[in-house]
């Protein structure tokens, strides 16, 4: 019944053929991985490979010479066509082989073999950079949640109601003093706390949108936020040394001593600080890929820093919480590696880095015409090798330029 109510014409550029048979073949490839003295090996997926389809095309009946010649006409034409398999339906397929069979016993009839391979990628390999970075915010709303969970849970429990107070009304002085105009609900730790962590991320989001991140500016804006984010925390007033004035202003007015209380919402600040820098990172990324400004050094470079500010909070969060740590270290993380993958992939979406050696007296401008015939990319030579003169190149200048 379904291949009476769903089996498809088959047709090969439109020329339409009995089909007697069909046979497909596919495959995966894979990369072998073996150790020296192990037994076995681990093997990597690589995607799967191409479909073979083996066809047999009958063409019977006092026309069938017309028939057969148009068909035949139909295979010669180069390139990829469209094919309709009588079963799986249409796709884009190569003509590999045909071969054409007459019998003296079967009459005003001919059979055609055919081999297509399908030619088609199921996915460009370097697509969605842009939107590997925006899956970011993503995971550092997971994180910021649990975070503001775990806070919760340690107010309900908290022991010393007067140092909490005071180190939760640091720590929104301290950031609103880097935010400027942000606009809180004013809540307090000890009251609402989820408001209260709220109030702090919105602080964060603050410093973040102080900044334009444009093509243009993105490493001295990100240099910016990351310094702002990754600032002395919550130190207690006797202990904090060599800060600025408006920092031992906001130390004298709500002075904080050593404490579990302190270490848990230092705790708190350093995570959402941490997530914060992650979000500058996300707009550097969703900005490269859709126009490249840095080098993959650069980009790399604000990989780790982000990195390196979350594992700082992944640590403190350890230290304070030895037990039940990982109900926020787990999704901070998973930010970590969301930044690390989004990352790769600005970088694995352009062409390989090579050298080249200046053959001759030249400037950026004509290089990058005798390289890709563009002129227009003689900023981006420029940019790749900070050069430090740009009006001209010497003889022997070994440059680091896109292969492509």
């Amino acid at each position: 019944m379904a291949w009476e109510k769903r089996l498809l014409a088959a047709q090969f550029r439109g020329a339409i053929f009995d089909c007697q048979l069909a046979d497909d073949d596919g495959e995966r490839h894979a990369a072998e991985h073996a150790r020296p003295y192990v037994d076995g090996a681990e093997m990597e997926d690589l995607g799967r490979g191409a479909r073979r389809i083996r066809m047999k095309a009958v063409f019977f009946g006092d026309d069938y010479e017309d028939r057969l010649e148009n068909f035949l006409k139909a295979l010669d034409d180069p390139g990829p066509g469209d094919l309709v398999h009588p079963v799986f339906g249409p796709l884009k397929a190569q003509l590999l082989t045909f071969h054409v069979h007459h019998e003296s016993d079967l009459v005003d009839q001919a059979e055609v073999e055919l081999t297509f391979a399908e030619s088609a990628l199921g996915r460009p390999i370097f697509a969605d950079s842009s939107g590997k970075a925006a899956g970011i915010a993503g995971k550092a709303s997971g994180a910021r949640s649990a975070a503001a969970t775990v806070l919760a849970a340690v107010v309900a429990k908290c022991a010393n109601a007067q140092a909490m107070a005071r180190a939760g009304l640091r720590a929104v002085a301290e950031l609103k003093a880097q935010a400027g105009g942000v606009v809180t609900s004013g809540a307090g730790i000890l009251t609402a706390p989820a408001s209260f962590a709220a109030d702090l991320a919105s602080l964060v989001t603050g410093i973040v949108d102080l900044r334009s991140f444009g093509a243009s500016s993105l490493l001295p804006d990100f240099a910016a936020v990351f310094a702002a984010l990754t600032s002395a925390v919550l130190l207690p007033a006797d202990s904090s040394g060599g800060g600025s004035s408006g920092s031992s202003s906001i130390a004298a007015a709500y002075p904080v001593t050593e404490g579990a209380e302190l270490d848990q919402v230092t705790a708190h600040v350093e995570a959402e600080r941490a997530l914060g820098v992650a979000e500058a990172a996300q707009l550097v990324l969703e900005s490269e890929a859709e126009t490249p400004t840095l080098t993959p050094a650069e980009v790399e470079a604000v990989a780790a820093d982000t990195r390196t500010v979350l594992q700082t909070s992944v640590d403190t969060y350890r230290e304070v919480y030895p037990a039940g740590h990982r109900e926020v270290t787990e999704p901070l993380k998973d930010v970590a590696l969301a930044v690390q993958e989004a990352a790769a992939a600005v970088i694995a979406a352009r062409p390989p880095l090579v050298t080249h050696t200046v053959a001759g007296r030249t400037c950026p401008r004509l290089l990058a015409h005798q390289l890709y015939g563009d002129h227009a990319r003689a900023p981006e030579i420029v940019r790749l090798n900070a050069l430090a003169d740009p009006n001209y190149l010497t003889a022997g200048e070994v440059l680091r330029v896109y292969a492509e």
